[in-house]
Parts: structure tokens; C-alpha cells; sequence
């Protein structure tokens, strides 16, 4: 009852669910958005009572998922772990099948995720400026992995393509796993990719993290300096993530997931695996979760500088 979004909802008469809960991503397993994913379920289906299953929806970076969502019946058996990319980047390059303001109805804000910059070991580089200088020195000769067209993870490497004066060829993925599997096998000598994925392979030396993505830097790599720190001042590119229903999904259902969401970010368990992640999580509302598309859908790409 102490957490935000539990004490306004208390009064109101509760929704008990009857059965499993499907909980939708729009990523192939074994990257970061399956990770939290996992984590919250797990937690999640105990206070709810009732299994909750990741089902795995991948393609279009995340927008396949979001389609899922918003086509499915608006009873909360079937919810999404939707990131910024199907509802801030991927609507204002093409047309999609769902309204990210209006086709949803938002639980809460999950998690604010930054990214790490990775390098293949045999490649000469052990810092972002030696990697732009390389960079620079063979325009399109270097190739780096994303986990999809439209995704964060291009839009961030977008953005520093922009402010650097570099050209580096894109390969897209349908999601991290195959994204990072291709650039321990050389296939591409970066990527950009979220921090949970990234952390097993450069402790084994398989990848090495020259920078992060975010304005500081990430437990998970210490010593791993920002790329705003890196003679790039002023970059910050993040995602997040939000827990979202189909548009019409009564509002009991919502108030009862979003205590459920809000008590299963405070488990100091779920709390120090999603920060060690290098996600920013803090309890949240439905409206939070609203307003947080609203406002970032107005502003297409630029939410992340990657307009610029």
C-alpha cells in the first residue's frame, strides 16, 4: 500500500484473474527485453496467481509484438512488454497497424534502458575514439549489428554516425541474439546492443564493451566510459520499456496489473537484476505510462536526438 499507484487503486473493487496471462515481446529470446521480461513474469504470476507466459512475437523491431497487443481481446490475458522503438521510431518512418497514443491501454513505465557499444576482440579498438578514428580512415568498410531496422539500437548508432562525421554499414537483426552471435563470429565487427546479453559475452572475452549509450556509466561495465565522456559531448540515447493492454481493457484490470507491475519492480530481487541490467526502474501509473508515449510519439525521432 506504501508504493505509488497502489494507495490511489485501493479503494476500488479488484479484478482476480482465472487464468494464464499471456505476456507478448516483440524480440527473440535471449536479449535484454527477454530478460526483464522473464524477471517480471516470474514475479508477476505469483502475485497474480496465475502463469504468466513470455510468448515471442519478433520482427520489425518490435512492432510485430505491438500489433499483437493491440489486436488482442482487451480481457488482461493478454498484456506486452513493448519498448520505445514500435511506439516512438518505427511510426514516424512507416506506417503501422495501431495508434501508440490511442490503441493502447498503458499499465505502467518498466525500466529506462541504455546501451553498450561492442567491438569484435580482433578488432584493433579498445576506445570510442579509436573506433571513430578507424571509422573515418575507411568510410563503409566497418559494419555494425542492430536488433532491427527502427530500433534504438540503430537510431543510437545513427546518431553518433551524425555527430561524428562517420559511416559505418548497418546490418539489422531480427533481435539481439542472432545481432550479437554474428559479431563474435566476425561476421560484423560492431554492435550495439542492450546490457543484459552483452554482460556474458565480455566477461568471456568474446566481445569487448568500449562505451555506453547513457549519461553515466553502467554497473555492469565499470570502467566502461559513456560516449558523451568519449569526445562526443552532450550524447545520451536510451529505450524504455512499458507494460501495455489492449485499447478497452476495463479499468479494474489495469489498477490490478499496475499494483502487480509496481510490488514486482519493488522486489529488491527483480530490483537489483533490471538495475544491474543498467536499467533507471521506479514504481509508475498508467497515466505515467500514457503521457511517457504521448509525449515522446510527438517528437518521432528526436526523443533521442537521433533527428539531428
Amino acid at each position: 500500500m506504501a508504493l505509488p499507484g497502489h494507495a490511489v487503486f485501493a479503494a476500488g473493487p479488484q479484478w482476480v484473474p482465472t487464468k494464464p496471462i499471456k505476456l507478448i515481446l516483440g524480440y527473440t529470446p535471449g536479449g535484454a527485453a527477454d530478460a526483464t521480461a522473464r524477471e517480471i513474469a516470474g514475479v508477476m504470476e505469483k502475485i497474480l496467481g496465475q502463469p504468466m507466459v513470455v510468448d515471442y512475437r519478433p520482427g520489425a523491431a518490435g512492432s510485430i509484438g505491438a500489433e499483437a497487443v493491440a489486436n488482442a481481446a482487451p480481457d488482461g490475458y493478454t498484456v506486452g512488454l513493448i519498448d520505445s522503438a514500435p511506439l516512438t521510431i518505427i511510426p514516424t518512418t512507416r506506417k503501422v497497424p495501431y495508434d501508440p497514443v490511442t490503441g493502447f491501454a498503458y499499465v505502467g513505465v518498466v525500466a529506462q534502458s541504455p546501451l553498450v557499444i561492442l567491438v569484435n576482440p580482433t578488432l584493433p579498438v579498445r576506445t570510442l575514439p579509436e573506433l571513430i578514428q578507424l571509422a573515418r580512415k575507411k568510410p563503409g568498410a566497418l559494419s555494425f549489428s542492430t536488433s532491427g531496422l527502427g530500433s534504438i539500437h540503430q537510431m543510437s548508432a545513427e546518431l553518433l554516425k551524425a555527430e561524428t562525421g562517420t559511416f559505418m554499414t548497418h546490418v539489422p537483426y531480427r533481435g539481439a541474439a542472432p545481432a550479437l552471435n554474428d559479431l563474435m563470429g566476425g561476421q560484423v565487427e560492431v554492435s550495439y546492443a542492450t546490457i543484459a546479453p552483452a554482460i556474458p559475452i565480455v566477461q568471456s572475452g568474446r566481445a569487448r564493451a568500449i562505451a555506453v549509450t547513457s549519461d553515466r556509466e553502467v554497473p555492469s561495465f565499470p570502467g566502461v566510459r559513456p560516449v558523451s565522456q568519449q569526445g562526443v559531448p552532450g550524447y545520451d540515447a536510451q529505450g524504455w520499456f512499458v507494460m501495455a493492454l489492449p485499447k478497452g481493457t476495463p479499468q479494474p484490470v489495469i489498477e490490478r496489473l499496475n499494483a502487480a507491475l509496481n510490488e514486482t519492480l519493488n522486489t529488491p530481487a527483480v530490483k537489483d537484476k533490471l538495475v544491474g541490467f543498467g536499467n533507471d526502474i521506479s514504481a509508475s501509473t498508467p497515466n505515467a505510462a500514457s503521457l511517457l508515449v504521448k509525449e515522446t510519439s510527438k517528437n518521432g525521432l528526436a526523443w533521442c536526438g537521433c533527428s539531428n
